[in-house]
């Protein structure tokens, strides 16, 4: 039986909110932004990470509809082939939507996006509405009982029991109106049914860690649904029954903070989005109502961007090397990382690589690093071929955090790429006129080496010291090797053979 506190009552807070937290908490900006509201009360709601589409089941009914943020609008889908009763949870894997019951044992139902279908299949656990995905995987917690669900093999693999949370004046474990997220390593799950329990379960060593509980609001704690925002690493959750209190979950610094949602909510539901200018986590009403809600977060914090830059001249041009470096100067994470390298003209990419992330473009380069912490950094080496001549390259860093001293956002470097020394003919020319010529290939004139030659006529040049057509750094020196005439024989000698 699920349990309830005093109503509380608050008033419209229009289409966006916007303000500072508490003093101690994070330093930030968050708000809700008021969106369509949903075609009935809802429950069971996911994402799709590949459309960005959210997913709910119509509460106490069999209902089903799908949302589009783009589009801010709502369509009805193939109905679930079990009602939803007293609330569920749901999770996305690989193509399909996995719904479970808080007051259905033995099935949960299975929703096809590509076909707009239904299944069921057994229920591998039981009676909840906790439930998330990952590693391949759907993960699955209901009081005491904790497991791994295979879908393709169909194989339920028990794992290490929940916490007891003692302090929680609850039952043992998870209650059926709890919540569920994977973060990408790891698993977060707060107790739920106004409990006060809240833990993070170790896939890889098969482990549960309590964290700092839940505080109370009213006497009470957080009811079904959840979800983590990956941008601010935080977890999320609502309540009280009912309630318009939002508890906010900081991973990096490990403490609560509460918020006041727009209206009141009852056993909802919600979902993370990373669709760009949609960023945030969608909260439906649940059982209230059918409001629904985008509420976003920014930290603030402070990025910086340096680059340096190392040329290799060639005969048609020059690589140029950028080595930069992307630097969080800020206690605050900042999501959604981007370095931004429009080329300068005439310049063509030859390869982007960051230490994090993947780099897109050609004559304008984009690098998407995801998220940096406080005081972390990440590298990127960007080549180009360019002409000859003075190039200068600019990179930008953005995220969505806001950055409190965006004057060191931006990096510049002026390169330049001499033409280099390419050898010209040199042979039979004046030497004069042999200095002129490799100067105005690059060259410089090295030493004059007088040489007698019978062929080549005196003031003239023999050869370089380089064959014509070598390729030598800028400005290097080039040996002259000029004729001083014939070789004269001796006057006696001659007369001897007469």
């Amino acid at each position: 039986m699920k349990r309830r506190s005093t109503l509380l009552v608050v008033t419209g807070l229009g289409l966006l909110v916007m303000g500072l937290l508490a003093p101690g908490a994070q330093a930030r900006i968050d708000g809700f932004q008021a969106l369509a509201s949903s075609p009935a009360p809802l429950t069971a709601v996911t994402t799709d990470p590949n459309t960005s589409l959210i997913y709910a089941q119509e509460n106490d009914g069999t209902k089903f509809f799908v949302y589009d943020p783009r589009t801010n609008a709502w369509t009805e889908k193939a109905e679930a082939p079990l009602d939803s009763g007293n609330n569920g949870g749901a999770a996305y894997l690989n193509g399909k939507i996995y719904v479970v019951y808080t007051h259905e044992e033995e099935e949960l139902s299975v929703y096809d996006i590509a076909t707009d279908s239904w299944t069921t299949i057994k229920n591998p656990v039981g009676e909840t509405a906790n439930i998330t995905a990952g590693n391949g995987l759907l993960y699955i917690a209901t009081e005491d009982e904790f497991a791994s669900f295979d879908p393709v093999s169909g194989t339920t693999t028990p794992l290490a029991q929940p916490p007891v949370w003692p302090a929680a004046e609850c039952n043992e474990g998870f209650e059926r109106w709890g919540g569920l997220v994977f973060d990408g390593s790891k698993i977060y799950g707060h107790q739920g049914n106004s409990c006060t329990g809240f833990g993070v379960y170790d896939i890889a060593g098969n482990s549960w860690s309590e964290l700092p509980y839940v505080p109370m609001v009213e006497g009470e704690g957080p009811v079904a649904g959840s979800a983590i925002n990956p941008l601010t690493n935080a977890y999320l959750t609502t309540g009280v029954y009912p309630g318009t209190t939002l508890f906010r979950y900081d991973i990096d610094a490990g403490s609560w903070t509460t918020n006041t949602l727009p209206f009141q909510v009852e056993d909802n539901g919600m979902a993370y989005i990373s669709l760009p200018g949609y960023e945030g986590v969608y909260i439906v009403q649940g059982e209230e109502g059918p409001e629904f809600t985008r509420y976003t977060e920014q930290t603030e914090t402070d990025l910086s961007a340096s680059m340096t830059a190392a040329v290799v001249g060639s005969t048609t041009g020059g690589e140029i090397t950028y080595s930069v470096q992307v630097k969080n100067n800020g206690s605050e994470r900042a999501g959604g990382v981007v370095l931004s390298d429009p080329l300068p003209a005439g310049a063509s990419l030859i390869s982007a690589g960051a230490s994090q992330g993947s780099c897109t473009g050609t004559s304008s380069v984009a690098c998407s690093l995801g998220v940096l912490p406080g005081g972390a950094s990440a590298s990127l080496t960007i080549k180009a071929k360019t002409g000859f001549g003075t190039v200068t390259n600019k990179v930008t860093v953005t995220s969505l955090a806001l950055d409190r001293n965006p004057g060191n956002d931006s990096a510049s470097v002026v390169s330049s790429v001499p033409r280099p020394c390419v050898v010209p003919k040199l042979k039979k020319l004046r030497l004069k006129k042999a200095k002129k010529a490799l100067r105005r290939a690059g060259c410089k004139p090295g030493k004059v080496v007088h040489r007698h030659s019978s062929k080549i006529k005196k003031g003239r040049l023999i050869r370089g010291g380089k064959k014509r057509g070598t390729v030598l750094p800028t400005g290097k020196k080039v040996k002259l090797v000029v004729s001083s005439g014939p070789k004269h024989k001796p006057a006696g000698k001659a007369a001897a053979k007469h």
